[in-house]
């Protein structure tokens, strides 16, 4: 007998679209997440009174799937239009952005949720007869299927730590995916910024790719600039000490800042930021059969907001055919 029909991994936005079309099917739903809060990279930090979007900065809507969540957002007033181009372009498309912080999408889909529990660090996932163990430091549960939303190589070592043998075409698929990291930079200021509007400037050269005003986004009472660095700039720099990182990259930032003084400014780290080598399908079914276990996320639809929540609804589908029942 399981707890559960479906154990999600990930409280991003890839498992809790998964999850919420799941129940939606009346399935049983455990969604599980090492992080203090739902949101994965949809995570908004507070410094002093300042509040300041750290991972994704929008999201986007260019396909069918994701127009009816984005209508019951802009109707229950979580999301806002911001802009529809940078650098005085308009290409039509809108960027939308959450006036809380982007982590107020994570809540607004998991709110409704039966049974989401942060805090917990998943250790292994170990195949049974009739479905999955998921284990952490304290607990378990039994799950009919599993859902790994987490960075591939994360899902890779879960996998390994239960003994799950996987077919060698799939292993060598999924040890091929690969990630950027980011270090994010941000920086109270004492005045507002000089980043031009709308608020965000995406960049190609210099050690920046995204530099972000989250007064001028709405997200924040108070000047604070989010600034990520470029792929190269953040592998070079990765593992140093945040002083030594701020260091380097404050003065290549101080043309953001206009006539402003810095307040304060923190380091943040994504390893697994920005796949770059990603699997060709929505989602991939690593054990199939009546029990099984589905990977999804960024790294399998696309490195977006929206890619993930395509691929959290495709694996949620999945999943439901599976008939599991606890």
């Amino acid at each position: 007998m399981n707890d559960v029909d479906v154990l999600v991994v990930g409280a991003g936005v890839a498992g809790l679209a998964a999850a919420r079309l799941l129940e939606s099917y009346s399935r049983f739903v455990t969604v599980v997440d090492k992080g203090r809060s739902v949101g994965g990279r949809l995570a908004t930090r507070r410094i002093d009174e300042a509040r300041l979007d750290h991972g994704a900065q929008f999201f986007t809507q260019r396909g069918p799937e994701m127009q009816s969540l984005v209508e019951e957002l802009l109707d229950e007033e979580v999301a806002t239009e911001w802009c529809r181009g940078f650098g005085g372009t308009d290409d039509g498309h809108p960027r939308y952005v959450v006036p809380g912080g982007m982590t107020g999408l994570a809540k607004f889909l998991a709110e409704a949720l039966e049974d989401v529990r942060c805090g917990v660090e998943v250790r292994s996932v170990t195949q049974r007869d009739r479905g999955w163990t998921v284990e952490w430091d304290g607990g378990s549960v039994q799950a009919g299927a599993v859902l790994l939303t987490s960075p591939v190589p994360q899902s890779l070592a879960l996998m390994d730590a239960g003994g799950v043998q996987l077919d060698p075409g799939v292993r060598s698929g999924l040890e091929a995916v690969e990630y950027d990291p980011t270090i994010a930079l941000l920086v109270l200021l004492d005045r507002p910024s000089a980043v031009p509007a709308p608020g965000g400037v995406q960049l190609t050269e210099g050690p920046f790719s995204w530099v972000a005003d989250n007064m001028a986004k709405g997200v924040s009472e108070f000047p604070a600039l989010t600034l990520h660095c470029d792929p190269v700039t953040s592998q070079a720099l990765w593992g140093a000490e945040p002083q030594e990182v701020l260091d380097e990259l404050l003065p290549a930032a101080s043309e953001w800042f206009g006539e402003a003084e810095v307040l304060e400014a923190q380091v943040k780290t994504w390893r697994y930021a920005i796949p770059t080598t990603t699997w060709p399908e929505p989602y991939c079914t690593a054990v199939d059969g009546d029990w099984p276990l589905v990977l999804a996320g960024d790294a399998f639809d696309g490195p977006k907001v929206e890619g993930a929540y395509r691929s959290g609804m495709a694996a949620g589908v999945r999943l439901n055919r599976s008939g599991v029942t606890s």
